[in-house]
């Protein structure tokens, strides 16, 4: 009998061991068992973790971190879990494009893109140059605004009107206060290409390329007069102007009584028929047949205004006034060329 009870005694016993030491163990070793510690770095902030994950695609899914297709981590989904791991989240960035002071345009890249990167990318997809007033190497981040300006160039052909010079030419051959137009001005023709230079829509600069003359400008020439009355001009001079020449009948005169009937005394002693007093340059004329107050040059006499008028002066006669008697009495009588000026 107390054989059997020893037996079932150690049965027992065995059976509770079988059922305890078991879970005892499993006590034991869920209580010392480490894990190991991770950083997560995720939108500028750190989190650390200890997991029983066995990746790092098991410990997002654990923790709930998502990403999407342009965001970048540092370490494969795949890649076990060590102490001491630090897992880096690089977002993308989202960042507004503004090209010739349009409309902002949003943009999502991935994390590190710089702005060159981005200045190539518009380049290569507008075919068009395009330029950035700051630094390129810059890395862009969140909510920037990138301003870039288009560079283009156009080349344009075009006539252009070329304006005439004026030359003065101041001569003696001509009386002093009257200009004449020896040759009018003419403006020329240039056919020219140009390169405009576009720098955000607007033009920047133009620069002459090339030029082809169609017609050359022609000068104005303009003769003004220097000549004082009575002076004497080159009649064959190019700047020698006149409506048309008159052979006459010249003779001369003086302020005296003889060829006056005037006294000095007199209040119309020197004065000619249209008010002017009598100097070398004034001379009388038919009034039918030169108007007075016309201008003109007579040969070896020198230039002149028709303003005092004779009894004796009739049709193609002119006479002369001369500072004394025996100078005119010198002169006599003789045929001139006489030029009406213009």
């Amino acid at each position: 009998m107390h054989r059997i009870k020893a037996v079932a005694a150690i049965l027992g016993f065995a059976l509770t061991a079988i059922i305890f030491l078991p879970l005892v163990a499993f006590d034991f070793t869920a209580e010392n068992e480490q894990f190991p510690a991770v950083t997560v770095y995720d939108s500028g902030y750190s989190y650390r973790y200890e997991s029983a994950a066995q990746s790092v695609g098991e410990l997002f899914n654990d923790i709930g971190i998502a990403t999407e297709g342009l965001d970048r981590i540092n370490y494969p989904m795949e890649s076990p879990l060590y102490d001491g791991m630090d897992i880096r989240v690089n977002r993308a960035v989202r960042f507004d494009v503004v090209a010739d002071s349009g409309p902002p345009t949003p943009w999502v890249m991935r994390y590190g893109t710089t702005v060159e990167d981005i200045l190539l990318y518009m380049q290569d997809t507008y075919e068009v140059p395009f330029l950035y007033a700051n630094d390129l190497t810059r890395r862009i981040e969140s909510e920037d605004v990138l301003h870039f300006s288009s560079w283009k160039t156009r080349y344009y052909t075009e006539i252009v009107e070329v304006p005439y010079q004026i030359i003065e030419n101041h001569t003696d051959s001509v009386r002093t206060g009257r200009t004449h137009i020896r040759q009018h001005g003419m403006s020329g023709e240039h056919e020219i290409t140009v390169n405009v230079v576009y720098i955000g829509g607007e033009e920047n600069s133009r620069t002459i390329t090339d030029t082809v003359v169609i017609a050359e400008p022609v000068y104005a020439i303009y003769d003004i007069g220097t000549a004082t009355l009575g002076a004497l001009a080159n009649t064959s001079a190019p700047d020698f102007h006149f409506n048309r020449r008159i052979r006459m009948q010249a003779t001369a005169y003086c302020a005296c009584v003889i060829c006056t009937g005037k006294n000095p005394g007199d209040p119309w002693h020197g004065i000619t028929a249209s008010g002017r007093q009598v100097e070398h340059g004034i001379v009388a004329v038919d009034r039918d047949v030169i108007p007075l107050g016309t201008h003109l040059y007579v040969e070896g006499y020198g230039f002149a205004i028709a303003a005092d008028t004779g009894g004796a002066i009739i049709g193609d006669k002119i006479d002369l006034y001369m500072y004394c008697h025996q100078e005119a009495l010198r002169f006599g009588r003789r045929y001139l060329n006489v030029w009406v000026l213009s």
